[in-house]
C-alpha cells in the first residue's frame, strides 16, 4: 500500500480556492459567523491564487500564511498521527509537524491556481459542541456531478478554525491518520519511518514544484511503503 494525499483531500484545497469573492466580508463578522469566516478565507485564497505575478515559491509562501491562518494545523497534524503522536518523542512531533504543513503547501500551494473557476455554494451551518461548528457547502464543478463537502469548525482564542473536511460524508482527517498509521506499521511501528518518507517526498515535490520559468511539472503524491 502507498501513502497518497487522497481526491478527498484534494477536494478540501480545491473547495477553499474556489468560493466566490462575494464572501469578502470585514473581519469581526468572519470571526463569529462560521459560515463567513470560512467565505473571507476562501476569498482570501482565490486573490492569492490568482496573481499571476507571483512566483511559484512566493505562491507557496502566501498559501502557508493563508493555511495557519485558517486552519488549526497543530491539532489536525495531532490527530492525523493518531496514538503514534504519544508514541512519538519531542522532536519527532515537531517535524511532523512542519512535514506535513510542508507536504500540503508544495502539493496544492502551485496547482490549485488552475482551479479557480468552479463555483462553490455555502448553504449553512449547524453547531458541533459547545465550541465547534460544521459549515455546509456544495462545489459545482464544469463537468461532472456536485460534491458535497462539509468543514468541521472549532473556536480558537483567535476565532474559528478548520480541523477537517467531509467530503461526501468520509472525514479527510480520518482518512489520512488511517494512511499514516499504514506507513507506520510497515516500518515496525516507528514514526521515525514515516518522517523519513515524509521527508524524501517534501522535497522531492519541492523540487518538482515548478521550473525556472514557473511551469509546473508533474507530481505524484505517493509515498510508496515498500
Amino acid at each position: 500500500m502507498g501513502l497518497q494525499i487522497t481526491r478527498r483531500l484534494a477536494c478540501l484545497c480545491f473547495g477553499l480556492a474556489t468560493v466566490g469573492a462575494a464572501f469578502a466580508l470585514p473581519a469581526r463578522a468572519a470571526e463569529t459567523d462560521p459560515e463567513k469566516f470560512l467565505g473571507a478565507l476562501a476569498h482570501e485564497a482565490v486573490t492569492v491564487l490568482r496573481r499571476d505575478d507571483l512566483e511559484p515559491a512566493s505562491r507557496a509562501q502566501e498559501f502557508r500564511k493563508l493555511l495557519r491562518r485558517g486552519f488549526d494545523l497543530p491539532a489536525v497534524s495531532r490527530f492525523v498521527l493518531g496514538r503514534y503522536w504519544r508514541r512519538a518523542s519531542e522532536l519527532e512531533r515537531d517535524e511532523f509537524t512542519q512535514l506535513f504543513e510542508d507536504y500540503v503547501v508544495a502539493i496544492y500551494g502551485r496547482r490549485l491556481g488552475h482551479h479557480v473557476g468552479a463555483e462553490l455554494r455555502v448553504i449553512g451551518h449547524r453547531s458541533d459542541g459547545e465550541n465547534g461548528a460544521i459549515v455546509h457547502s456544495e462545489i459545482a464543478p464544469g463537468k461532472g456531478s456536485v460534491i458535497k463537502l462539509d468543514w468541521r469548525l472549532r473556536q480558537r482564542i483567535n476565532g474559528w478554525r478548520v480541523v477537517d473536511i467531509m467530503v461526501e460524508g468520509v472525514s479527510l482527517a480520518l482518512a489520512q491518520r488511517s494512511e499514516f498509521a499504514t506507513v507506520i506499521r510497515s516500518n515496525g511501528g516507528q514514526v521515525s519511518g514515516l518522517l523519513e518518507k515524509l521527508r524524501k517526498k517534501t522535497q522531492m515535490l519541492a523540487l518538482n514544484q515548478g521550473d525556472h520559468t514557473g511551469n509546473p511539472r508533474p507530481t505524484n503524491a505517493t509515498i510508496s511503503t515498500q
